[in-house]
């Protein structure tokens, strides 16, 4: 028998500074009942809300999903050492930043014309710019077109693994 061990997950969503929004959040958390042993908390770090969750990576879409469809705003998905990354989510900028999303199934033919076709509906209305990677997609958007984005994908059942804010990085040159 293969025992899953649980992970720790971070989900930045939107309007958790509310406290009318947190206590809708922990009721529908507490109704979640297809994974045993999930276990959620919604803490403040920097004056920043977001919901850290305890459960087996394989249910992890399944939240996801199951937050969008009760029309959660989700701007990252964070695993437990990259809590210092969080976005603040209410002071976002209309200005384009890189996200990674990892999705589970990638290299499959359809999981990848699925996501093609998201990224046009998407295009059609916002800036996207985006580059496809072995089970990770690099995208350049705004953080509220990224959230729409993590919208469109968990709704049409394709698996989120990881959606990750990757500021840019300045390499440090000698000049000689």
């Amino acid at each position: 028998m293969f025992l899953d061990r649980t992970e720790t997950f971070v989900l930045n969503i939107g309007g958790l500074n509310q406290r009318a929004t947190r206590k809708q959040l922990t009721k529908l958390c507490n109704q979640i009942n297809f994974c045993d042993t999930f276990k959620f908390t919604i803490f403040k770090e920097k004056n920043l809300y977001a919901l850290k969750i305890n459960l087996p990576k394989q249910q992890l879409p399944y939240i996801i999903s199951f937050l969008s469809f009760h029309n959660y705003t989700i701007y990252q998905i964070l695993e437990n050492h990259h809590i210092e990354e969080l976005l603040d989510s209410t002071h976002l900028l209309s200005s384009s930043k890189r996200f990674e999303l990892s999705i589970d199934g990638l290299r499959d033919a359809f999981i990848k014309d699925k996501m093609i076709d998201i990224m046009n509906l998407i295009n059609n209305t916002e800036q996207v710019m985006y580059t496809f990677n072995r089970d990770k997609i690099n995208v350049s958007c705004s953080p509220a077109t990224f959230a729409k984005l993590i919208y469109q994908i968990a709704t049409h059942n394709i698996d989120i693994h990881g959606a990750i804010y990757q500021p840019r990085l300045i390499t440090k040159a000698r000049i000689s």
